[in-house]
């Protein structure tokens, strides 16, 4: 059973293999295997029926959540007059957003330059609202983080590995831009040297959504077993220091696995741009 049905006293769980959610008890059981099956087999694991869909649920309810805050922002830029442009009377939800928005743009501005920054915002602004919220469920009692799940996490990583290469190529061709990954040094006498940095590169570039998702999904997984520990204690205000430092690092995390693609994204165009 897993930790937070022990905390919750929850007799049983929706599937075996998932912590207990509020979710175990909403939904139905049938809909819950119907998503085993239809999710299938696992690539590591290799089951038949895998034994922890609940990200699958908080997936999309956090998909949701974010089509319906992006959705109330879009509102206030179809007002007519400077009132789509104004700043919000009050600070709220809306103010953090922009704020934020704002500050991505500037990094990403600094980082590739206008034209690409424009280009690749609502790729980095789509991660970090998905990841950033999906992170701040977990921190509610009876929910789950769906960036707890490698499945999930190297998902994302995947998306970034295949926007960076994607427009690498588009931004240079295809010979020129996997030109590079055989160092500086292209001749005959160099070929021992090319063949070395071209390894070195593959494995480099291999490496980078895995520790995307690693990253995310180890600090994440972490941080709600610390929390659920504190609250299996039954004191009131104990996990309160844990659910602070929580949310410092969902925010942190959802940072650094958006800098960390615009860099890689960054240097995929800063690569075409030299040459």
């Amino acid at each position: 059973m897993g930790l937070c049905a022990v905390i919750y006293g929850t007799p049983a769980m929706a599937s075996e293999g998932d912590h207990w959610s509020i979710f175990s008890n909403i939904l139905p059981e049938s809909l819950l295997q119907n998503l085993q099956v239809v999710w299938g087999k696992t690539w590591i694991a290799g089951d038949a029926h895998p034994n922890r869909i609940m990200h699958l649920v908080m997936s999309i309810l956090v998909f949701v959540l974010a089509i319906l805050c992006t959705t109330l922002a879009a509102r206030k830029f179809r007002k007519a007059g400077t009132e789509a442009v104004m700043p919000e009377r009050k600070f709220g939800l809306f103010t953090v957003l922009e704020l934020c928005s704002e500050a991505f743009l500037s990094i990403m501005k600094d980082a590739m330059g206008p034209k690409h920054a424009r280009k690749f915002f609502p790729l980095i602004m789509t991660l970090a609202i998905f990841i950033l919220f999906g992170n701040l469920l977990g921190m509610i009692p009876g929910m789950l983080p769906a960036t707890d799940n490698l499945n999930t996490t190297l998902s994302l990583g995947l998306v970034v590995f295949v926007v960076t290469h994607f427009y690498g190529v588009k931004e240079h061709g295809f010979v020129h831009y996997f030109a590079h990954f055989l160092g500086p040094i292209r001749a005959w006498y160099a070929l021992p040297l090319m063949i070395l940095m071209l390894l070195i590169e593959v494995i480099s570039h291999l490496a980078r959504p895995l520790s995307l998702g690693i990253r995310l999904f180890g600090n994440m997984i972490g941080d709600h077993k610390v929390l659920g520990i504190f609250l299996s204690f039954g004191v009131v205000l104990l996990p309160l220091p844990v659910m602070v430092l929580g949310l410092l690092v969902s925010v942190v995390q959802t940072l650094v696995f958006c800098l960390l693609s615009v860099v890689y994204i960054a240097l995929a165009v800063a690569e075409a741009d030299e040459h």
